[in-house]
């Protein structure tokens, strides 16, 4: 697939669910539609929709958010969520390199603007302003950011100046930075022209080169040809070929984090809070038909004896971003999620929603109505309904500007 349609592409497939509206009127079903609301201000939130989920999270082992992309106001619900929960790390929906990389930028408030000028897409939903707050206040936090994606064909200059630092042989550091450096400058003036999007390098890697470079890097560290190795199982996921591997890998990127925590004696899992678009938290595995990490997550929780709390978050109108093109003025666009053909089927709660007002809906009295045959829903909204705890929708949302 070209990249004009794959950046697009590939991030609708971590973004939310897909299509179909709930617009018949169903008294049974909405009598379990329950709205607790809260309110955000200076102080944070508060209100009993507030205190129902903080006690919810309180019994969590894991907490996952699924997200609608793009929204200010996501960042900030996490990060609230975050000083209840105290996870020890925060995982997140960007590669394992990059994960280390943005610990070490987000600290470095002032160079912001000088880092996004050269690498403007490199951490891709952390680059915009938010998100980036939520890194940082992660990181001072001494909480782990955890990546579990494969490497982002976003930011490959990045990657091969990572490989370029850690390799010994002078001749493999050369080759690796000398690749950085080509890769980037082509890569730079793209962002901002989504016209050009086919042109970024990384549609344009082979598999026969990667495996050219592992040859090359034989010798180095294990460390080093592990990213090698991740990069080229990362190709077909470039070209959107398959969602199988991307979700694959999520799961073993996860299961490599959690090695030294599980043992033939005891899974001991720490507090883990989970950031990620919808489709890939739910404690299900037929939203989008594959087994993923939310579930593997759920699974795990539950073989150590702990709870895990699935979190469906998005607003209800304002503006959102886009995802691209790099340009605050083109990315940011306005946004009403009854005309979102991928959550209008959330009607009987979002039109509940008033003003700037948040509401908690706990979905699982729905979840056991349904299981038990008692109400009819629209088949798609009945596996979110399944797939999620509680849901959170908020009156007014945000576009999250890029970095700039």
């Amino acid at each position: 697939m070209k990249i004009c349609k794959s950046l697009i592409v590939l991030l609708s497939l971590i973004s939310t669910g897909t299509i179909l509206a709930q617009t018949v009127k169903n008294p049974k079903f909405d009598s379990l539609v329950h709205k607790r609301v809260f309110h955000y201000d200076t102080k944070g939130f508060n209100g009993e929709g507030w205190d129902s989920l903080r006690a919810e999270i309180n019994k969590a082992q894991i907490v996952l958010i699924g997200e609608q992309h793009g929204e200010a106001e996501i960042p900030v619900f996490t990060m609230n969520v975050a000083d209840v929960f105290k996870p020890e790390a925060l995982v997140v929906e960007i590669d394992p390199y990059t994960a280390g990389k943005l610990k070490e930028t987000s600290l470095n408030t002032m160079g912001y603007s000088s880092y996004f000028k050269q690498n403007p897409y490199d951490f891709a939903f952390y680059s915009y302003q938010t998100e980036m707050e939520l890194a940082r206040q992660m990181t001072l936090a001494h909480t782990d950011i955890w990546g579990l994606n494969e490497i982002s064909f976003l930011s490959l200059g990045t990657f091969f100046n990572t490989l370029g630092t850690i390799a010994k042989s002078p001749i493999n550091r050369d080759l690796a930075l000398k690749k950085a450096k080509e890769y980037a400058l082509h890569d730079r003036p793209i962002y901002k022209n989504i016209d050009r999007y086919n042109d970024f390098t990384a549609y344009k890697l082979k598999a026969s080169m990667v495996d050219s470079l592992l040859l090359s890097f034989r010798n180095e560290s294990n460390e080093c040809k592990k990213m090698l190795r991740d990069l080229r199982s990362s190709l077909p996921i470039f070209t959107n070929n398959s969602y199988v591997a991307r979700t694959n890998m999520m799961k073993k990127n996860l299961l490599n984090y959690l090695s030294s925590y599980i043992t033939k004696d005891a899974i001991n899992i720490p507090k883990l809070l989970f950031k990620f678009g919808a489709n890939h938290v739910g404690r299900t595995d037929d939203l989008k038909g594959s087994f993923e990490v939310g579930s593997l997550a759920d699974n795990l929780a539950d073989a150590s004896g702990k709870l895990s709390l699935h979190i469906l978050v998005f607003g209800k109108i304002g503006t959102i971003n886009q995802m691209a093109p790099v340009d605050n003025t083109q990315a940011i666009i306005p946004y009403d999620v009854s005309t979102d053909k991928e959550l209008d089927m959330f009607a009987p709660f979002y039109s509940q929603i008033q003003g700037d007002e948040w509401a908690l809906f706990d979905l699982r009295p729905l979840r056991d109505a349904i299981g038990q045959g008692k109400v009819n829903v629209n088949p798609y909204l009945g596996k979110f309904i399944k797939a999620f705890d509680v849901l959170v929708i908020f009156g007014r949302t945000t576009g999250n500007r890029f970095i700039e």
